[in-house]
């Protein structure tokens, strides 16, 4: 089972803490408790996590694409 998996099943604070002391980049991050979930769930995801990482709803979106 991968980290970015594991990632998904913890509380939101305690995955960013973790991510960060690893020096995780935000977009690493987003991207990990991201992957595989549907824009609707991204998004849900989104409103709780974004705050957290001192980044906006859209940045969230934004960053967890391949762009």
């Amino acid at each position: 089972m991968s980290k970015e998996y594991i990632l998904r099943y913890t509380d939101l604070a305690a995955i960013i803490q973790m991510a960060k002391a690893r020096s995780w980049s935000t977009m690493r991050i987003v991207r990990a408790m991201s992957s595989g979930l549907t824009y609707a769930d991204a998004l849900k995801l989104a409103r709780k996590a974004a705050p957290l990482l001192d980044i906006t709803v859209s940045e969230f979106m934004r960053l967890r694409k391949n762009e």
